[in-house]
């Protein structure tokens, strides 16, 4: 499955920061958690953007595999991975979303917190 929307970091505190990484859902014990890819980086919320070309399960998981990250179950994580997908899709683009455990087949939810935060530009415009 290939979705163009995918979910990246986002600072509520500090909306107009940057931050050019993937998250994924990390299904554990203490709950469902967003980690940054590259850095193992947990996240409260993230925020859904349009990805040029698209992702599938299986690049999201190159990535997660090049950035050494420990995986439990490959056929695990491959599964939530999917399911991951799947859910964002249900999202808009600028949507802020949070995960949370869940007792669906996933075990996990993502849920809508609020709407892109608007960002005050320096104008010098009269």
């Amino acid at each position: 499955m290939k979705t163009r929307k995918i979910i990246v970091p986002i600072d509520l505190e500090k909306p107009e920061k940057k931050i050019s990484d993937f998250l994924y859902p990390k299904l554990s014990n203490e709950g469902a958690k967003f980690f940054q890819v590259s850095k193992e980086k947990e996240w409260r919320y993230g925020l859904v953007i349009l990805k040029g070309g698209g992702i599938t399960e299986n690049d999201l998981f190159a990535r997660i595999v090049d950035a050494k990250i420990k995986i439990e179950s490959v056929d695990g994580l491959l599964n939530t991975l999917k399911a991951y997908l799947e859910k964002i899709k249900e999202f808009s683009i600028g949507n802020i979303v949070c995960i949370e455990s869940s007792n669906n087949d996933a075990g996990f939810k993502l849920t809508k917190y609020a709407n892109r935060p608007s960002v005050k530009r320096n104008s010098n415009l009269p």
